[in-house]
């Protein structure tokens, strides 16, 4: 046969197809190759050539020709890679016996044709010099003349020496870390800094998840390491009353698959308890946890603490407002309990801007608390808590959206948690029911709040179990409707809201479900009346609208709310909140 060979700039091509030979051309920007020559192929011809070009190192390769399959066993910094190939019949029809260089080798000899002073780039093409030297002219019978080195030995001498770089004499250190800062906050704020529960008090509110501030002060900072791989965070939060504090460490480790950290927290409230004295409720919390991520949107995660909650009482009379030293006769309350949290966390949400989301989200949680102590109501025994929490987030125009929620907690064992039915996240000023006292028969250790149920006070409802249901419509009403960027905080995270909650809460078993009712005096006897609230179903109902916005750095919400029928028909209630909704 007869091989073709093109030669296209740098390049060679052998035996080409069309399309390579015709997008050659058009990266080099010819019309035609500069030269073209013919080799010719006999039977007993034979070719050694490459049929690879790796950027890293071949170490050993094994053919077998019968099936056309090749071994090659490759290195890539530390590791050895085994691959297990056909042989490529086009690279053997072409008979490439010019591979393009690889970045290594094309810097290579870039740097050795520097070191010898020649030019980078040239024509591959070996140039030949038709034109006779001056001295060949004429034929003679002396032999050539040798040429004078003299002159050329000289210049080499005093050719300037090639500059090293500084590439060249770099080397190589080990990785040191470095921490800097991450954030700093500080201003108000009144939302859950770490634990959601606290000890029970006895049917007495309104409840407060914080330290019983409908402001704090707060400062926070946290600094990371350079890869964001390891966290210090501190805050440190303090009442209006500058008594009630808050505070806390947390170091999280995030270097490896599996996640872990140390939390330690600590609160004091002032009269926290409904008693003739003056007390103060201080709670410490030293914490461990953990996750496990099985992708990007899907995780285990676990927590095991210790609490210790200790209740002081001072001597002071709140009542009359004089010191009373028979306070000092009573000691000190303490309770501990080991607070292990097992939860199943699926996110596959996105933010595109404040308090607008997209997507899917939901956990499952376990909560087991063991106190340490056995005494006459707790006999020693655990409290469980089992617990859903699902929203999901409908896009319809833009950043217009539906947001939906389904959350519900069950509590069972010798001292359950009570869950408050009634109010909204982040409350300023609350109001509570105080009138809707909690099942006498029963003993609870923590209190919680269960959320959002717009249209009544705190109480509306209470027991060990508790399901809500939230839907909103949330428009941004200049982001949605305006093209342009929009600089103003305010105007840009201006949100109009239409909502319905629907909740109840009950004593007793999980499938023992009823409708909540409210407790009132009645004016004219003097009786506790109950009147069931209105809804749907087992469900106590409200709804409203509301508008939110980012003022002064805070994202503020207001909602007015109307139950559905009941006791306070036409009168709606009012809810100024600061912090996010779900």
């Amino acid at each position: 046969g007869l091989d073709t060979l093109y030669y296209i700039g740098d390049e060679v091509l052998r035996n080409p197809v069309p399309k390579e030979f015709d997008s050659t051309l058009v990266a080099w920007q010819k019309q035609e190759p500069d030269s073209v020559s013919y080799y010719q192929v006999y039977k007993d011809s034979t070719y050694t050539f490459p049929i690879t070009n790796y950027q890293s190192s071949l170490i050993e390769t094994r053919i077998a020709g019968n099936n056309g399959q090749v071994s090659e066993v490759r290195r890539e910094g530390d590791f050895k890679f085994l691959y297990k190939l056909k042989v490529d019949e086009n690279a053997l029809n072409k008979r490439n016996v010019n591979p393009k260089p690889t970045e290594y080798v094309r810097k290579a000899l870039d740097d050795q044709k520097m070191a010898k002073g020649k030019a980078i780039v040239y024509n591959s093409k070996p140039a030949t010099d038709t034109l006779k030297k001056a001295k060949d002219f004429f034929q003679n019978e002396f032999a050539d003349e040798k040429p004078d080195t003299t002159l050329n030995a000289l210049l080499a001498s005093l050719a300037t020496p090639v500059k090293t770089s500084s590439l060249s004499r770099s080397r190589l250190f080990d990785y040191r870390k470095k921490f800097n800062a991450d954030y700093i906050l500080s201003g108000f704020t009144n939302n859950v800094l770490i634990n959601k529960y606290q000890p029970y008090g006895f049917g007495n509110g309104p409840i407060q998840l914080n330290n019983g501030n409908d402001f704090n002060f707060t400062f926070r900072v946290g600094v990371n390491e350079l890869f964001e791989d390891m966290k210090f965070v501190a805050g440190l939060r303090f009442g209006t009353n500058l008594t009630d504090k808050d505070i806390f460490f947390s170091f999280q480790n995030q270097r490896k698959r599996i996640d872990w950290g140390l939390t330690y927290y600590r609160s004091n409230v002032t009269n926290f308890y409904p008693l003739q004295f003056n007390n103060m409720l201080i709670t410490n919390l030293y914490q461990f946890n953990a996750k496990y991520a099985i992708n990007e949107v899907k995780s285990f995660r676990a927590t095991v603490a210790l609490r210790s909650d200790r209740g002081v009482l001072r001597p002071y009379d709140n009542a009359t407002g004089l010191p009373n030293p028979n306070a000092l006769a009573y000691p000190d309350t303490v309770s501990k309990f080991i607070l292990t949290h097992f939860e199943y966390v699926h996110d596959n949400t996105l933010n595109p801007t404040q308090n607008i989301w997209n997507g899917l989200r939901y956990k499952v949680y376990l909560d087991i608390n063991m106190p340490t102590v056995k005494t006459a109501l707790n006999n020693g025994k655990p409290t469980m808590n089992f617990g859903f929490d699902g929203r999901y987030y409908r896009k319809i125009y833009r950043n217009f959206i539906w947001a939906g929620r389904v959350s519900a907690d069950f509590s069972w064992g010798s001292q359950k948690l009570i869950y408050y039915l009634g109010g909204v996240d982040g409350w300023i000023g609350p109001k509570f029911n105080s009138q809707n006292a909690p099942a006498a028969d029963q003993t609870y250790a923590f209190q919680t709040l269960a959320v959002n149920m717009r249209g009544y006070k705190q109480n509306i409802a209470n027991g060990n179990n508790a399901f809500v249901i939230n839907s909103e419509f949330r428009l941004p009403v200049f982001s949605t409707l305006i093209d342009k960027p929009i600089n103003n905080a305010f105007l840009r995270n201006f949100q109009l809201v239409q909502f319905l909650d629907l909740g109840t809460a009950w004593n007793g078993k999980y499938n023992g479900i009823k409708r909540p009712g409210d407790v009132f005096t009645d004016p004219n006897s003097s009786v506790l009346v109950r009147v069931d609230a209105g809804g749907l179903g087992p469900f106590a109902g409200g709804y409203g609208f509301g508008a939110r916005s980012t003022l002064l750095g805070y994202f503020l919400k207001f909602d007015a709310a109307w139950p559905m029928k009941g006791l306070f028909v036409g009168k709606p209630m009012y809810y100024f909140a600061l912090g996010f909704d779900f």
